[in-house]
């Protein structure tokens, strides 16, 4: 178990495989209250997460990116008939 040691507080619930499960998480839309609900943590501990651990928060961000690059190629298409 990959636990890193927070240094005011008790050992952090992180562990780097987050990164992957956050990214499809991400993409099927999770919002961070939806990623705090799944890991299992307040949403207060997503953002702690995001700003400790730059792999997590560049999953998160490149899930939520891939995932409204896909609406609106969606919505386009849409559109155009």
């Amino acid at each position: 178990m990959e636990e890193q040691e927070n240094k005011l507080g008790a050992p952090t619930l992180y562990k780097t495989e987050y990164d992957k499960q956050a990214y499809k998480l991400c993409l099927l839309g999770a919002t961070d209250k939806d990623l705090g609900d799944f890991f299992e943590v307040d949403e207060r501990t997503i953002n702690n997460w995001k700003k400790a651990h730059p792999s997590f928060f560049q999953s998160i961000k490149s899930g939520k990116i891939e995932a409204d690059a896909i609406v609106s190629e969606s919505l386009f298409k849409s559109a155009k008939g």
